[in-house]
């Protein structure tokens, strides 16, 4: 009975261990371990690409050293103004180089028609994003640091126990066998039936 449960519940426990160290890995562990930031997108203005409430993981950029590694498609974090701590997260559609070398970015929203009205400049730069992950920042805004720590123990924490509940379950089904049932099947001789005519057709052997 334990094994058929066992066997019951593997494929859900898997998909379900599967789903959840996927989503810590990408929200949690992934920024701690590359310094990258998580941040919750507030707005609708990256959508569809973006949906608010989704989480997007940045890479902080710092200088024209940073920002000259940016180009047309990437989608950046920005603050739009220098004395407003606000973040905005949007696609940098143009860029363009002073006679300094100075580089300085249009960005637009995709769900907006037209370009922001102000270049971005390297200075206002605060990460080019890496990944989002759709929905995630709702779950995050609910959770401190410490908490998101504990939730990757806690997986790790439950991988572990499938993984000796499985060892445990194979050593008792082994244990369990009736005596002779591992031993090896003696060959038979081959041998081919012939098959007679139940209805009308000819008889293959």
């Amino acid at each position: 009975m334990t094994a058929m449960v066992r066997k019951a519940l593997h494929p859900l426990l898997v998909v379900l261990l599967a789903a959840v160290s996927a989503l810590l890995l990408a929200v949690v562990v992934a920024p701690l371990v590359l310094g990258w930031v998580p941040l919750t997108v507030l707005s609708g203005s990256m959508e569809p690409t973006v949906p608010t409430g989704s989480q997007v993981v940045v890479e902080p950029l710092e200088g024209e050293a940073d920002a000259a590694r940016l180009s047309t498609g990437d989608v950046v974090t920005f603050m739009p103004r220098p004395d407003d701590d606000t973040l905005v997260t949007h696609r940098i559609v143009a860029v363009a180089v002073d006679g300094e070398g100075r580089r300085s970015f249009t960005t637009q929203g995709d769900a907006n028609a037209v370009p922001d009205a102000e270049p971005v400049t390297a200075t206002q730069l605060r990460g080019v994003v890496k990944y989002h992950v759709p929905w995630a920042g709702h779950a995050a805004t609910l959770l401190d640091a410490e908490q998101k720590r504990g939730g990757v123990v806690l997986v790790a924490a439950a991988l572990f126990g499938y993984a000796l509940w499985q060892l445990v379950g194979a050593v008792r089904d082994r244990g369990g066998r009736p005596a002779g049932a591992g031993a090896p099947v003696p060959p038979q001789d081959a041998r081919t039936a012939q098959l007679s005519v139940v209805s009308g057709g000819s008889v293959n052997s």
